[in-house]
């Protein structure tokens, strides 16, 4: 029984200090999820990730369109000799079908990102044409070849067209996401400003001018009785507001959550316990810091006379 009763102590230091470095873990992850959930970051990120899949997809698109410029100069140059201009002109057909091509998807991206939308069939009808001239080309070109080469002139050309059809529904996406989490942060700013809007103090009314008061305008009075209270009228009752002791610094919060810290306090106080960071923390998401410096100031306040 006395080794027990000597270790308690220790036990129940040991677990004190794993509390305090638990509550420090808690408030360090509701800082980091608050960061990470700020949409000014969102921004950044999304736009981050919008670039690097923007640049995968040009990427890929030009390896598509590289292949296709063999069997479209395969279906051009067939029979020519390479010194005929004509065999090395005909490497750039591909080329200009190509840079066609990327010129119409990124003015069409640019536009889908501003939030215009394309509705001209000629912009469709335009890709379709370009795309169908270099799939023609392809498939004319490996009629002769083996099963492989008349499945990859087929293939390359079709995923390099529904490629082209998928970027601009890419960077649409992106637009709506992007004006989803501006609206979002709009909505923030425009709160914070009610919220110090109704902070602010009103200006204070310029009292009337009036005339010097004098000894004589109090003769009359020093002689009267004082006047009896209004039967009508209940007696005014003292302030009940907490008064916490001047070396117990108040936090620095707004007006609403100093509001919700005293109602919180108060009720723990007549529950019988004072209040305590945990506590504040439940109430609002504080630094571990300024949690405790609220907890020390409330429990101060409602501490019992």
């Amino acid at each position: 029984m006395v080794a027990r009763q000597e270790k308690s102590p220790d036990r129940g230091e040991e677990e004190a200090k794993k509390v305090a470095k638990l509550r420090k873990k808690v408030g360090e992850a509701r800082q980091v999820h608050r960061i990470a959930d700020d949409p000014y970051l969102k921004i950044v990120e999304l736009d981050r990730f919008r670039a690097s899949i923007t640049g995968s997809l040009w990427f890929f698109l030009a390896v598509g369109l590289g292949y296709t410029t063999v069997g479209v100069h395969d279906f051009i140059a067939e029979g020519l000799h390479v010194s005929d201009p004509m065999w090395w002109g005909a490497w750039a057909v591909e080329p200009a079908l190509a840079g066609m091509l990327i010129t119409v998807l990124r003015w069409e991206a640019a536009m889908l990102m501003r939030g215009i939308a394309i509705d001209s069939n000629w912009v469709s009808f335009t890709k379709w044409a370009l795309l169908g001239s270099t799939l023609a080309m392809n498939v004319l070109s490996s009629l002769d070849g083996t099963t492989v080469e008349k499945v990859l002139h087929v293939a390359f050309p079709g995923l390099v067209f529904c490629l082209a059809e998928v970027m601009p529904v890419v960077q649409d996406r992106f637009a709506q996401a992007r004006a989803k989490v501006l609206a979002q942060i709009a909505a923030l700013n425009a709160e914070a400003e009610q919220q110090a809007a109704r902070e602010v103090p009103a200006k204070p009314t310029p009292a009337p001018v009036s005339s010097p008061v004098t000894v004589a305008d109090f003769e009359t009075d020093f002689d009267r009785s004082p006047a009896p209270p209004s039967p009508g009228l209940p007696p005014v009752a003292a302030s009940t507001s907490p008064t916490p002791p001047a070396t117990v610094r108040p936090p620095k919060l707004p007006a609403p959550m100093l509001q919700q810290l005293e109602t919180r306090a108060a009720a723990l106080a007549d529950a019988g316990r004072a209040i305590t960071a945990a506590d504040v923390q439940a109430v609002i998401n504080l630094p571990a810091a300024m949690a405790e410096q609220a907890a020390k100031y409330y429990a101060a306040a409602n501490a019992p006379a």
